[in-house]
């Protein structure tokens, strides 16, 4: 059985196509793409992310070693168990 992540629920109600990505449970489509370009286009639309890793990083150098690590600056981060995208 595959994993699934918190919005597995929502994709389904909203007959999402799901298919296996990696051992996750994803949506592939809604059905008509054209129909999802043009309201992503027009409107909005979101990107489920959220079987992603995570990865944390501990310790006296650790600010140094991401700053070599990834292009996005971590001086972003202000507080605990914030994220950034890179």
């Amino acid at each position: 059985m595959n994993k699934r992540t918190s919005l597995y629920q929502a994709h389904v109600e909203l007959n999402a196509k799901m298919v296996d990505f990696h051992g996750w449970s994803m949506p592939i489509n809604y059905g008509s793409q054209i129909t999802e370009h043009n309201e992503v286009r027009e409107s909005c639309g979101i990107f489920d992310v959220s079987h992603m890793t995570i990865l944390d990083f501990h310790g006296e150098d650790s600010e140094l070693f991401i700053r070599k690590l990834i292009a996005n600056d971590v001086k972003k981060l202000k507080q605990d168990f914030e994220g950034l995208y890179s």
